[in-house]
């Protein structure tokens, strides 16, 4: 006989004869895997334990007739789906047909058995649960296939979403950059053209003076008009160094050489450099810096750095104040400190001090002017060379500009 692909089949009766009978022929016949059961509630139990693709089912049996079981056999959502063809000693008239219709029966074989029909009608519904079985791979394979292509849609969408949240994130960053650069620009035009021409105002102005005067004036009245001359060409001497530098910072064209360099060296030559301004003011210069304090950095930018910063501090103290220069250890680095008794800076006013993008004019206590500039090539020097900067102030007490170095390992 034909072979068919291999399936399981419950056979339930409750004649061990008929049971008998009925697994030889079908063992005989096809190559299936056959179970039995002496019961309804013994098929119950069977089908839920294990897979069974098709029953033969006996009609006429105690405690629990065929019907009965096959009614509850396909209301369970697990064995639904099992075919049930009816087994009955009684001819199979219209309202027993009925009866097994509506208990879910797919067909009738009829007692005693005839080899002939029972083979027929299993090899149809073996085939056919062949084919559905077919279907439900083909299905499966499909069902699989569009979940592949959607999840690759779906990849496919979070990387282009991912892109342009990066694209997003890009040109948000290149606009906040563009206006930063807009902002330096801003800033570096405004100095050339308001602080710059300031200090030319003033050696235009009296040299004017000495030049139309000169056989009127006094040798202190010449001597006088050439101090501010000199002390003007000083200040935009300063401020072209520092809008030199700073514009070199910006092109990354500065020249940049960490090394191992002695501070109290640089503190000394800085201190000998803006003496001159100081004792103007009558402003008392002390260092505690040893001689033995050395980091790495940079020498020219330390330099620009404790100038700018010293300088400042004379700037913003009154004649008789004091302004000191000490250190410390700070973990890894070395911690600087240039702190003096001058009027301080307002609290709202703080956080300005190192931004570009922000005007921030104040005159000196002799009237000193000043573009902030300084500050702004201190934080990135210090930065530049590993360090961190930052300002401690209170309004009319004086003011503490602590920078970090590290130390040389």
């Amino acid at each position: 006989m034909e072979k068919t692909e291999k399936h399981t089949i419950l056979i339930v009766d409750d004649n061990s004869n008929n049971l008998f009978s009925l697994h030889e022929l079908i063992k005989d016949n096809f190559q299936v895997d056959v179970v039995e059961a002496t019961s309804g509630f013994e098929a119950l139990r069977i089908i839920t334990e294990q897979q069974i693709d098709l029953c033969l089912m006996d009609v006429q049996m105690p405690e629990m007739d065929g019907f009965e079981t096959a009614r509850l056999v396909r209301s369970r959502p697990r064995t639904a789906h099992i075919p049930v063809i009816f087994i009955t000693a009684f001819d199979p008239n219209k309202h027993l047909m009925e009866k097994g219709l509506s208990a879910g029966g797919l067909d009738y074989l009829t007692k005693p058995i005839d080899d002939v029909q029972i083979v027929h009608t299993l090899n149809m519904y073996l085939r056919f649960l062949g084919r559905e079985r077919d279907i439900n791979s083909e299905l499966e394979e499909k069902v699989h296939q569009r979940t592949s292509e959607l999840q690759n849609i779906n990849r496919k969408l979070k990387l282009e979403i991912e892109e342009r949240k990066r694209a997003e994130t890009a040109l948000q960053e290149s606009e906040t950059k563009l206006k930063e650069a807009n902002a330096a620009k801003d800033k570096f035009f405004s100095i050339i053209a308001h602080d710059l021409r300031n200090p030319f105002n003033a050696v235009i102005g009296f040299s004017n003076i000495l030049r139309e005067g000169i056989g009127e004036l006094g040798t202190d009245e010449i001597s006088e008009y050439i101090g501010y001359i000199n002390e003007s060409a000083l200040n935009a001497y300063t401020l072209l160094g520092n809008l030199l530098d700073w514009a070199r910072s910006q092109t990354n064209s500065i020249q940049f050489e960490p090394e191992a360099i002695n501070i109290a060296e640089i503190v000394n030559a800085t201190l000998v450099i803006l003496s001159g301004e100081a004792t103007k003011k009558n402003i008392t210069i002390t260092s505690t810096v040893p001689d033995d304090c050395i980091v790495r950095a940079d020498s020219n930018m330390v330099s620009a750095v404790l100038r700018n910063l010293v300088s400042n501090a004379i700037k913003f103290t009154r004649p008789g104040g004091h302004v000191s220069i000490f250190s410390a250890m700070a973990g890894n680095c070395h911690e600087f400190t240039v702190e003096d008794n001058g009027i301080g800076i307002q609290e709202k006013d703080i956080d300005k001090l190192f931004r570009i993008d922000t005007k921030l004019y104040t005159k000196g206590t002799a009237e000193e002017s000043g573009t902030g500039l300084g500050l702004i090539l201190c934080k990135e020097f210090i930065e530049k060379n590993a360090g961190a900067i930052r300002v401690e102030s209170e309004q009319g007490k004086g003011s503490r500009f602590i920078f970090t170095l590290p130390v040389v390992e």
